[in-house]
């Protein structure tokens, strides 16, 4: 007793280590034979462990669903509850099913409510209604949805009002726009670019985000124009070639340029700005000799707001006549580019992704301004309004509801006392993947009853659905949200070895968000068990020639009836199983997205589709801003989900992962392995010096892609390139000794070759190569011009050699 008054907390801690102690006795039987393996230390602790909020982090591989049958088994052994008293929650038919069936089947348990949510949600709503409820048909098929949708938008286009907020919304948000001061690189920016197609109205591929303004306010007024067109002066300055500039108005012979520069005359962090200066000196020179009107406009006048109202006053002045095109021809311009298909499909999705979210007026508020553009989104609802009316208006004339139905309205009567929750025990699975709805529904059937117990299973690590509307921080911040709670880890894996999860653990936790686990492999091994192969993959028969590379390997040494799982973030990038099947009968083949995946397991995984870009891992698509608004807050860290999903794809490994790379097109991912020095075997097979090479020869501009071996159409002469040409145009001569790529170090660029001792110095000022001049004796930039602007005149007497060739 008198540890109970002076140290209360200290003797409810004893306490409860002596009633698990006690427990774990009693119950020692059950849990040896409950699943056809007894369950771990770990596992019978956490089913025992019986606080009003219980948090099971549970690793993959680490007998998940075990746990989940032994606390039920416990539960119901121990006497604590009847099986009707418990509700067990699952996020497919599946899992739901095999639950009901291996309780039953194993343990004799029957009378419990497992469940999937919406199954449960549909259940308490005709129970509360007293009548059946079918589904309706556009909650099962996308495409009928999509459908509907259209169908209302296409008619509401025809009200003027409807049609001018149509217009007005696509001339400020017809594209994803960032600031380009904000991206890292010239290639970064060009990516984002291309992988978000910003086209402007008439469909054209423009290079900035002002240019795409600047041809719309263009084309809404009747002006005819012509992008990048070759100046048809004949003026020109010395070693500067063809001059295109932005835009040329043909029938007022005006030209516009627009410059990317602030209000400080500063550039993009990568952009040379004493280079970009010179270069919009030299236009400026072009146009006064060649006796062109140029119009100027800048990027600082776009970011404050005022880039076409100065556009206007400009082209005014300069007596450019407007014709503005009436909104039914804008629309059918966009009509004919796809616009409005593609925008109607992004209201099919904020339709589907606002009802789930079930928020109030103030939530949608408190969405609304904590969003990126709070106008485009307020617009973009305007827009969705009457089509989420004339939604909800189908669904009660069908007399049918959609899923969205089942836990909104299931949740409504639980906190209105329409249905009383008859269980005191809720245990949900994959935990992880819940949503703010789900999660609504869960607290409120807690309310129904005193002391109800929650048990959650799950695993931080594997939370890879936001788009769907999972959100990661339930469970990282579950104590927080749900009050105070006992955490349990379940930390050996019986499925991948060790080498594996050296890799896959230190990979995910680089991120510190990550709730901290210490996973332990079943299978220890002291060699690396994820191998990477290089090789060029970017045609068919070259994708074919490595995968073939990879099975011979694996069928050398696997078991008969081995399993192979074909993993990649698109299915796209996914093999054809028919004829490996044949060509391999000792082997089983399986083939999934890495979503697909999860849960699932395979002896052996290759791993495809590592390349950077949109189509990549970490995929670099930028989700639409309208979409990006109605999903859970994005985390801080870089690609924390793209990150989750990599370390799932290597967890459903047994014995090896295959990683799969051409280098000149390298996942981030990849790149930070091999530079982190995480245990990864690189000498399985062998690979050309190209792609060995590749991650030390980056492009010095865009900085994204890679320096290759190119040869130009127009004579065949070999060159250094950019790989992501033609977004990057940059070359330069290779290695004066083997022509290969070369990397910077210092003020030097070093062959990438480890055969070759080649070097070349570069210019301080301007990063050319450094020359030697017999007239002079001196060493010179290569970009000295003469007399020309822009020439470098940097010389130096004596350069030395680098001493010692670092490590490429």
């Amino acid at each position: 007793m008198r540890d109970l008054t002076q140290h209360p907390e200290k003797w409810l801690e004893k306490s409860r280590d002596a009633y698990v102690t006690q427990a774990l006795i009693d119950h020692h039987d059950l849990f040896e034979v409950v699943e056809s393996d007894p369950l771990t230390t770990d596992q019978r602790k956490a089913c025992v462990i019986d606080e009003d909020n219980n948090l099971i982090l549970a690793g993959a591989g680490t007998g998940k669903t075990s746990t989940v049958i032994g606390r039920v088994a416990f539960l119901v052994n121990s006497g604590q509850a009847k099986p009707e008293e418990i509700l067990l929650l699952a996020y497919g038919k599946k899992a739901a099913k095999e639950l009901r069936e291996r309780l039953k089947s194993k343990l004799g348990i029957e009378g419990i409510t497992a469940e999937t949510f919406h199954r449960l949600g549909r259940c308490i709503v005709m129970e509360a209604e007293k009548k059946k409820i079918a589904i309706s048909p556009m909650a099962t098929d996308k495409k009928l949805k999509e459908n509907f949708v259209e169908t209302v938008f296409k008619a509401k286009q025809h009200e003027p009002a409807y049609r001018e907020l149509l217009l007005s919304y696509f001339e400020q948000w017809l594209y994803p726009v960032r600031n380009p001061f904000d991206f890292n690189s010239l290639g970064e920016y060009y990516r984002f670019l291309e992988d978000n197609e910003v086209r402007t109205l008439k469909g054209e591929a423009v290079k900035g985000f002002g240019e795409c303004d600047i041809a719309n306010f263009l084309f809404r007024n009747g002006i005819e124009y012509k992008y990048e067109a070759i100046y048809d002066s004949a003026i020109r300055l010395q070693a500067r070639g063809a001059y295109c500039p932005d835009f040329y108005l043909p029938e007022f012979g005006i030209y516009i340029e627009h410059f990317g520069t602030d209000r400080q005359g500063d550039t993009a962090p990568y952009i040379d700005r004493t280079q970009y200066h010179s270069d919009m000196g030299w236009k400026r020179e072009v146009h006064k000799l060649g006796g062109t009107t140029l119009i100027e406009t800048f990027h600082y006048e776009k970011q404050e707001g005022e880039l076409l109202k100065v556009l206007e006053q400009r082209l005014v002045n300069a007596g450019v006549v407007f014709n503005p095109l009436p909104p039914e021809a804008v629309l059918e311009t966009l009509r004919e580019f796809g616009i409005i298909s593609k925008f109607s499909l992004i209201l099919t999705d904020m339709l589907g992704l606002l009802r789930a979210a079930n928020l109030n007026d103030q939530e949608l508020a408190d969405l609304i301004a904590r969003s990126a553009d709070p106008l485009q989104i307020s617009a973009a609802l305007t827009l969705l309004a009457p089509i989420v009316e004339a939604y909800v208006e189908a669904l009660k004339a069908e007399g049918k509801m959609d899923f969205d139905d089942m836990i909104s309205k299931a949740n409504q009567y639980v906190l209105d006392g329409g249905f009383r929750s008859p269980w005191k025990f809720i245990v949900v699975d994959e935990f992880q993947d819940i949503a703010k709805s789900r999660t609504d529904l869960v607290q409120a059937l807690r309310k129904c009853q005193d002391n109800v117990s929650l048990f959650c299973v799950g695993d931080d690590w594997q939370s890879i659905f936001r788009f769907t509307g999972s959100d990661i921080s339930y469970t990282a911040d579950f104590e927080r949200i749900f009050g105070a709670t006992k955490s349990s880890e379940l930390k050996k894996t019986f499925r991948f070895n060790s080498m594996i999860g050296a890799v896959a653990s230190r990979f995910v936790m680089q991120n510190d968000r990550q709730i901290t686990k210490d996973i332990k492999s079943h299978t220890v091994v002291d060699t690396p068990t994820v191998s990477l192969l290089r090789a060029p993959l970017g045609e068919d028969s070259a994708k074919a020639e490595t995968i073939e590379h990879t099975l011979e390997r694996i069928s050398q040494t696997a078991k008969p009836n081995s399993s192979v799982y074909f993993l990649a973030r698109f299915k796209f990038d996914l093999p054809d199983l028919e004829p490996l099947a044949s060509q391999y009968p000792n082997l089983t083949f399986k083939k999934d997205s890495i979503h697909s995946s999860k849960g699932k397991e395979a002896d052996y995984v290759i791993i495809l589709g590592l390349a950077k870009g949109k189509y990549g891992l970490p995929s670099e698509i930028v989700t639409h801003p309208l979409i990006e608004a109605l999903q859970p807050k994005v985390e801080p860290y870089p690609h924390a989900e793209e990150r989750r999903l990599f370390y799932v794809a290597l967890t459903r490994a047994k014995h090896r992962v295959y990683l799969l790379c051409d280098m000149m097109r390298c996942s981030p991912f990849v790149r930070e392995l091999i530079e982190g020095k995480y245990p990864l075997e690189l000498e399985e097979f062998e690979a050309a010096p190209e792609q060995v090479n590749a991650l030390a020869a980056n492009c010095p501009v865009c900085t994204q892609g890679n320096l290759v071996n190119r040869v130009r159409k127009s004579d065949r002469a070999p060159f250094i390139g950019c790989s992501n040409f033609p977004q990057c145009t940059h070359r330069e001569s290779g290695c004066p000794s083997c022509k290969a790529p070369m990397t910077r170090s210092g003020r030097y660029r070093l062959c990438v070759s480890p055969s070759c001792d080649g070097w070349v110095a570069v210019c301080p000022k301007t990063g050319g190569k450094m020359v030697f001049r017999d007239k002079v004796n001196k060493w010179g930039c290569s970009h000295y011009k003469g007399v020309e602007n822009g020439s470098c005149r940097h010389m130096e007497g004596h350069i030395e050699a680098p001493p010692i060739k670092p490590g490429i």
